[in-house]
C-alpha cells in the first residue's frame, strides 16, 4: 500500500501513527527514494474525489504534514513554486481543506522565501476564494489561514501595501475577511496583523470600517476556560485590541464617541478597559487630533474623579488627564483651550472647600500639571489668584486646611515634573511664594495645636515649596527650617497634638533639596540642644532620637555622625553619665544602621571603620576590664559590625590582623585574668566575630578563643547575662570559622565536645555550652552524622534530667541576631526541616511510655523545638502531634506544677493554626479541645496572655468543625464562658465576647436549619 493510502486508514483512528507514516514519505522524498512528482501523483485519485470531501481535505493534510516534515532544501524552488500554484489552484476550484491547504503554503515559504508576485498570489487567492472566513466553522481550519496572512503581512509589507494601493477593492475585502471571528487563539493574530494597515497604510477611505472591524469585539468579556493549554488571557485580548484601537489617528471621529458612549456603562469591568483605551488613544493620536477632543474627553472623564464610584476609576481618569495635558503641553493654543473649563471647574469647587468635589479638583489639578512644568505654571496662574483669594477671606481653619490641600496637590506637581527632570517655568509659583510661605508659617506655627491636620498641611506644603528650585530665597528657607526645627525642639505635646515625627519627615525631604540650609541651621541648633554633660531632668532624648533619624538623608548623613561623634567624646571627657554616653553611641548605632552613609561599589566606606568605629575600639582595648560597660561595650560591637561586616576581604583581614593580638585571650601577661577579660570583652567580640568572614579567621585561633570561652563557662556561675553572650559566642564561632570535616577533633581541643561536657554534668553551664554547640551545628547543616550523634545524645538524657534541660530545646531552633547570612554564617535551607525529621518522631514516641515527670519533660522539650518551625513542615504529621499537644495543655496539672507561660502559648498557637488549617484533623479532639481551652481560660491558673489565647482558639471550634459535632457541648460551653466575661483584664474580656457569640451563633444556625 502506498503511503498515502496507510494515512487514510490511520488518520481517524490513530492519529499519531498517520503522522509517522507522514514523516516516513517525507524521509523519504529526503533520500530521494521517492519524487515530488509521484507523491503528487500518489494523491490525485483520493485528492480529487468527487464524492467524498473528507477524503479530499485529509489528502491535503498528509500532503501538509508530509512538507512540514521535510527539510530544508530537499525541495527545489522549482518545485515549491509548482506545489503553491498546484494548491493555489486546488483553492480556486475546491475549498475542502483549505486550512490544510494554508499549512502547505506556509511550509513551503518557510522553505524559501516568495517572491513579491507570489506572495500577493496567495493573498489575493484567498480574500477571492475563502471569503468570509467564518464559513469555516473550525477553528482548526481557520487558525492557519490566519497564520499564513499574518506571516504574508510580516514578511511581505511591500507586496501587500502594493495591492492596497492597485486595487480599491483589496481593503473592503480585507476588513470584512475575518468579520465574526470568536476564537481567543484566532483574534489574537487577527488583532495583530490588523495593525500593520492600521498604522503603515494610508486607511483614510477605509478608517471607519477597519475601526469597526476592531471596535466591534470592545469590551473584551473572554473568560479562559480552566487549564487551558495555550493561556490566553482576557488582559492579553485587550491589549492588542486597545492597541488596534490606538493605531492610527483617523480613528478618532469614531473611537472617542464610541468609547464615550460606553464610559457610561453599568460594567466596573467596561469603565477601566474604555479609560485604559482613552490613555492609549490620547498617547498615540497625533496632537492636532487630540486638539479636536480635549475638552470633550475632560467633561467625560471629570465625572469620574468628582463623584468617584470605584477608587481604581479615578485614579485612571486622572491618569487619561495628566496624559492629555503633557500631549498638548508644546501647543500654546491647543493647551490653552483644554486648560481653560479645568481651571474654571476646580476654581468652582475651592469655593466649597473642603469637599469630595474640591479634593477631588486638587487631584485634577496635579493630574494635569504633573506632565510638564508648563502646563503646571498656567494651572498655577489660573487657580492660585483665587485660591488665595478665597484664603485670606476665610477664618475658617477648615476650609482654610482644604485650600492649602489643593495649594499642595499643585506644589507637588511642580516637585515630580522637577524630579523627572522637567525644570522651570515656576514664575506663577513664584509670584505667590510669599503668601504661601506666610500662610503656612503661621498655620504651623501659630494654629492650635489641637489642629493636626490643619498644621500637618502647612508641614507639607513648606517641605514640597522647599523643593521647587528657584522659589524661595535663602532668607525664605531660613524661615522655613527655622519653623520646622521650632516644632522638633521646643514643642513638649503628648498624645493628639504631636506632629514631632512628622516634623522630623518633612525636615528629612528638606535635607534632600537644601541639605546645605539644614547643615547651617537645623544641625547647630539640634546641637544646642544637646548637653555635653546633662541635668538630671534634662529631656535630651527625643531630641538626639530627632537627630539620629536626620542621618536618612546622605547628603547630611557625614556631618550628623561627625556632630554625634565629637558630642561623645565631650561627654567622655567630662565623665557625663554612662546613660547619656550610651545614648549617643545608640544614637551612631541607629545612624550606621539606618542612615544613608555613602558607599563605594555597594560596599559602605572603610573610613567609616577608621574614623568611627577605630577610636571607640580602642578606648575599649585601653579600659580596664572594671571600667567596661556590658551595655556600651556591646553598642560599640554593634557599630564596628555594621560598618565591618560587608567590606572587602582584604580590609576586614587587616583589621583583624591588627587586633588579634589585643583579642586573643592568650595574650602574654594576662593569663591570670583570662576569665575576666573573656567575661567583659564578650559583648563586643560577639559582634566583632560576626562582622569577621570566615576565611579571613584561623581556625587554629579560633580553638584557642573557644577554650578560653569553655574554660570561662564552666566555671562561672549559671545563668547570668555575661554567660549567655559568651554562649551565643561560642555558637557563632563554631558556625563560621570551625572545619567541618575536624569538628569533632576541634571540639576536643577546645574542651567543648558534647559528649565530655555531658559526662561530667548534665546541667548548669556544662548542659547550656552543649545546647550551644548543638546549635551551632545543626543551623550548619555540614556534619550530619556528629548532629544526629549529639542530638540523640540529648534526647536520651531529657526523661531524667532537670526541667532546665528540657527548656533548653527551645533555644536550639530560636531566632538569633547573630547567626544570619549578613553576618557571614552558614545557614542550612533545610536545618529546620531536618531537625524536625530527626527529633519529633523519637520525643513523641518517648513521651507516650514516660513518667509523669518525664512526660513533662518531653513535652517541654517538644513545644521548644515545634515552637519555631513553619507550620508547612508540621503539617504531615499533624495527627501524630495532636495527642502530645493537647496533653502539653494537661500536665502541669497532672505534676501539680505551676503551668510554663512560654510553653502553653506556644502549644495553643500551634493548635490554633491547626484549626484554621486542618479543622478537619483538629476535629477527631474536639471534647479534648474543647475542655482544653476552657481550663486554660480560668483566670486563677492562668496568665491573662494565655487566657486569651485560649479563648481565641475556642472561637473558632463552632467556626471551623461541622455544626453536629460541636452543638452537644453549646450549653456547657456557654455557661462556662460566664466567669470569663467578669475577667480581670480588658483583652480577655474582649476575647470572651467573641467567642461566646461564636457559640451562641451555632444556637441561631439550627434554627434556620429547621
Amino acid at each position: 500500500m502506498s503511503e498515502i493510502q496507510l494515512y487514510l486508514l490511520e488518520a481517524d483512528k490513530n492519529k499519531a501513527e498517520a503522522q509517522r507514516i507522514a514523516a516516513q514519505a517525507a524521509a523519504k522524498l529526503e533520500g530521494r527514494q521517492l519524487k515530488l512528482i509521484d507523491l503528487i501523483t500518489s494523491l490525485e485519485e483520493y485528492i480529487n474525489n468527487k464524492e467524498d470531501g473528507a477524503i479530499r481535505a485529509k489528502s491535503v493534510v498528509f500532503l501538509a504534514e508530509v512538507l512540514e516534515a521535510v527539510p530544508p532544501k530537499v525541495l527545489s524552488g522549482a518545485e515549491r513554486r509548482l506545489l503553491c500554484e498546484f494548491i493555489l489552484g486546488r483553492i480556486e476550484g475546491d475549498v475542502e481543506g483549505v486550512g490544510a491547504s494554508a499549512r502547505v503554503l506556509l511550509a513551503l515559504e518557510n522553505r524559501g522565501k516568495w517572491d513579491g508576485e507570489s506572495a500577493q498570489k496567495v493573498m489575493s487567492t484567498f480574500l477571492q476564494h475563502t471569503h468570509p472566513l467564518r464559513q469555516f466553522k473550525l477553528q482548526t481550519e481557520r487558525y492557519p489561514i490566519i497564520q499564513l496572512i499574518d506571516l504574508l503581512l510580516a514578511k511581505y509589507r511591500d507586496a501587500m501595501h502594493q495591492l492596497h494601493e492597485e486595487s480599491g477593492e483589496f481593503m473592503p475585502a480585507f476588513i470584512s475577511y475575518f468579520e465574526g471571528e470568536k476564537d481567543p487563539r484566532n483574534l489574537m493574530i487577527v488583532f495583530s496583523l490588523l495593525r500593520v494597515p492600521m498604522a503603515e497604510w494610508d486607511i483614510q477611505a477605509n478608517a471607519q470600517d477597519m475601526f469597526e472591524a476592531a471596535f466591534n469585539y470592545f469590551p473584551i468579556t473572554f473568560k479562559p476556560p480552566p487549564d487551558d493549554p495555550y493561556g490566553i488571557t482576557a488582559q492579553d485580548l485587550k491589549d492588542r485590541l486597545r492597541a488596534c484601537i490606538a493605531s492610527n489617528s483617523e480613528f478618532a471621529p469614531y473611537a472617542f464617541p464610541a468609547l464615550l458612549d460606553k464610559l457610561d456603562s453599568t460594567s466596573m469591568n467596561t469603565k477601566r478597559d474604555v479609560l485604559q483605551a482613552v490613555q492609549a488613544c490620547v498617547i498615540a493620536y497625533d496632537t492636532k487630533t487630540i486638539n479636536l477632543y480635549s475638552v470633550t474627553l475632560w467633561d467625560a472623564l471629570k465625572f469620574e474623579i468628582l463623584s468617584v464610584q470605584e477608587e481604581d476609576l479615578a485614579e485612571e481618569s486622572l491618569k487619561a488627564l495628566a496624559l492629555l495635558g503633557a500631549k498638548l503641553a508644546e501647543a500654546e493654543g491647543p493647551l490653552n483651550a483644554f486648560l481653560r473649563p479645568i481651571i474654571k471647574e476646580c476654581n468652582e469647587h475651592l469655593e466649597d472647600a473642603p469637599t469630595k468635589q474640591s479634593q477631588g479638583a486638587g487631584r485634577i489639578l496635579y493630574a494635569v500639571s504633573v506632565g510638564s512644568p508648563v502646563v503646571a505654571d498656567k494651572v498655577a496662574k489660573g487657580v492660585l489668584p483665587v485660591l488665595f483669594s478665597l484664603y485670606q477671606s476665610s477664618e475658617s481653619i477648615t476650609k482654610r486646611r482644604g485650600l492649602l490641600e489643593i495649594f499642595n496637590q499643585i506644589v507637588k506637581a511642580f516637585v515630580d515634573s522637577q524630579s523627572a527632570g522637567n525644570g522651570g517655568h515656576a514664575e506663577a509659583l513664584q509670584s505667590f511664594a510669599d503668601e504661601a510661605l506666610t500662610a503656612m508659617l503661621r498655620a504651623l506655627s501659630s494654629a492650635p495645636k489641637a489642629e493636626v491636620s490643619f498644621r500637618l498641611t502647612a508641614l507639607n506644603g513648606l517641605s514640597q515649596l522647599v523643593a521647587i528650585d528657584g522659589v524661595l530665597s535663602g532668607e525664605e528657607i531660613t524661615r522655613v527650617v527655622d519653623a520646622v526645627n521650632s516644632v522638633i525642639l521646643h514643642e513638649h505635646i503628648e498624645g493628639h497634638g504631636d506632629i514631632k515625627s512628622d516634623a522630623i519627615s518633612g525636615l528629612v525631604t528638606m535635607a534632600h533639596s537644601v541639605p546645605a540650609a539644614i547643615r547651617d541651621q537645623a544641625i547647630p541648633a539640634f546641637m544646642v540642644e544637646l548637653p555635653d554633660v546633662p541635668e538630671e531632668q534634662s529631656a535630651y532624648g527625643p531630641v538626639l532620637e530627632a537627630f539620629a533619624q536626620l542621618s536618612v538623608e546622605q547628603q547630611v548623613f557625614d556631618t550628623i555622625v561627625l556632630r554625634i561623634k565629637n558630642k561623645l567624646s565631650a561627654a567622655k571627657y567630662q565623665h557625663a553619665p554612662v546613660k547619656y554616653q550610651r545614648d549617643l553611641l545608640l544614637a551612631l548605632l541607629y545612624a550606621f544602621t539606618y542612615g544613608s552613609p555613602l558607599r563605594e561599589d555597594g560596599i559602605m566606606r572603610s573610613t567609616y571603620f577608621t574614623d568611627y568605629a577605630e577610636p571607640l575600639i580602642i578606648q575599649l582595648k585601653d579600659a580596664l576590664p572594671s571600667e567596661r560597660s556590658d551595655t556600651l561595650t556591646e553598642i560599640i560591637g554593634r557599630i564596628a559590625n555594621v560598618i565591618l561586616r560587608t567590606q572587602t576581604p582584604h580590609f576586614q583581614s587587616s583589621v583583624y590582623n591588627k587586633y588579634m593580638e589585643w583579642m586573643s585571650p592568650a595574650t602574654e601577661g594576662l593569663a591570670s585574668s583570662a576569665n575576666e577579660r573573656v567575661r567583659t570583652l564578650a559583648p563586643f567580640s560577639l559582634y566583632y566575630y560576626a562582622a569577621i568572614r570566615p576565611e579571613i579567621a584561623e581556625p587554629a585561633d579560633v580553638v584557642v578563643l573557644l577554650r578560653s570561652q569553655a574554660q570561662y563557662l564552666l566555671s562561672a556561675p549559671t545563668d547570668t547575662n555575661g554567660t549567655r553572650v559568651v554562649f551565643r559566642h561560642l555558637s557563632l564561632l563554631i558556625n563560621k570559622f570551625l572545619a567541618p570535616a575536624a569538628m569533632r577533633k576541634s571540639l576536643m581541643d577546645a574542651g567543648i565536645e558534647v559528649n565530655a561536657l555531658l559526662v561530667s554534668s548534665q546541667s548548669g553551664n556544662h548542659a547550656s555550652a552543649a545546647f550551644a554547640v548543638v546549635k551551632a551545628l545543626i543551623i550548619q547543616g555540614r556534619c550530619g552524622a556528629l548532629t544526629a550523634e549529639y542530638i540523640n545524645l540529648l534526647l536520651q538524657i531529657v526523661p531524667r534530667a532537670d526541667k532546665a534541660f528540657a527548656h533548653r530545646f527551645t533555644g536550639l531552633l530560636a531566632p538569633d541576631d547573630v547567626l544570619t547570612k549578613e553576618n557571614h554564617c552558614v545557614i542550612s535551607g533545610l536545618f529546620k526541616q531536618k531537625i524536625f525529621n530527626q527529633t519529633v518522631g523519637s520525643m513523641v514516641e518517648s513521651v507516650q511510655s514516660a513518667s509523669t515527670e518525664g512526660k513533662l519533660h518531653g513535652l517541654i522539650a517538644l513545644s521548644g523545638i515545634l515552637r519555631w518551625l513553619p507550620y508547612s513542615i508540621m503539617q504531615s504529621s499533624l495527627r501524630s502531634l495532636m495527642s502530645p499537644l493537647l496533653l502539653t495543655l494537661d500536665v502541669y496539672s497532672l505534676a501539680k506544677l505551676q503551668p510554663d507561660e512560654e510553653v502553653i502559648y506556644s502549644t495553643l498557637t500551634i493548635i490554633e493554626s491547626v484549626l484554621m488549617h486542618d479543622s478537619a484533623i483538629a476535629s477527631e479532639h474536639t471534647v479534648s479541645l474543647v475542655n482544653r481551652f476552657l481550663n486554660c481560660s480560668e483566670m486563677q491558673r492562668y496568665p491573662a496572655k494565655i487566657r486569651a489565647k485560649a479563648l481565641q482558639c475556642l472561637a473558632l471550634v463552632p467556626r471551623q468543625f461541622k455544626p453536629e459535632s460541636v452543638v452537644p457541648y453549646r450549653r456547657a460551653t456557654v455557661k462556662k464562658l460566664l466567669g470569663c466575661l467578669d475577667d480581670s483584664k480588658r483583652n480577655v474580656r474582649a476575647e470572651a465576647v467573641k467567642c461566646r457569640s461564636a457559640w451562641l451563633a451555632l444556637d441561631e444556625g439550627n434554627e434556620e436549619e429547621e
